[in-house]
């Protein structure tokens, strides 16, 4: 199974690295001051609040994704275990960001099309996952993640069980 990236909301420190480093690469650049001060760059994660508790909101990177079987132009499609966007045949339609229940795709407003996480393909590390700090974000096989979940539960309810 094809790694994915899971967000641990408790070791979250709010410090927002994640989205900088997300900005940075989709901009092309390396040092923050050069981010532009017009315009919104593209950010593929977001983090949010709910009721107190930080998430991220990102791309979930489908096995069955409506954002796929939405696009008219064919832009987005299935590739090696991640959703792709090419943007050159991206018409902008939107139909993509009607559909996606994580509001992954977003509309750039300057190139007229969709932009969207693509998981950093190219680096083979997700850049927002390389730049958590609380390693709130983790970028594993979604069976290893499950299994030391369940180690860390189990580890917790059986300290617990012996403070008494």
């Amino acid at each position: 199974m094809k790694p994915r990236i899971f967000f641990r909301p408790e070791r979250c420190m709010l410090c927002l690295s994640c989205v900088l480093a997300c900005q940075m690469n989709s901009l092309g650049i390396s040092d923050f001051r050069k981010i532009p001060r017009e315009g919104k760059p593209f950010h593929g994660v977001s983090i949010t609040f709910s009721r107190g508790t930080p998430w991220a909101s990102k791309c979930q990177h489908c096995v069955s994704a409506p954002c796929v079987e939405a696009c008219v132009s064919g832009s987005l499609r299935h590739e090696e275990g991640r959703v792709s966007h090419h943007s050159a045949t991206c018409v902008g339609c939107g139909s993509c960001l009607l559909v996606c229940p994580y509001g992954a795709p977003k509309y750039d407003d300057k190139e007229e099309r969709i932009a969207k996480c693509d998981l950093c393909f190219e680096k083979g590390m997700p850049l927002c996952v390389k730049a958590c700090q609380g390693k709130a974000l983790v970028y594993q096989d979604p069976n290893v993640f499950a299994r030391d979940k369940k180690k860390r539960i189990a580890l917790e309810q059986a300290s617990c069980g012996t403070e008494r």
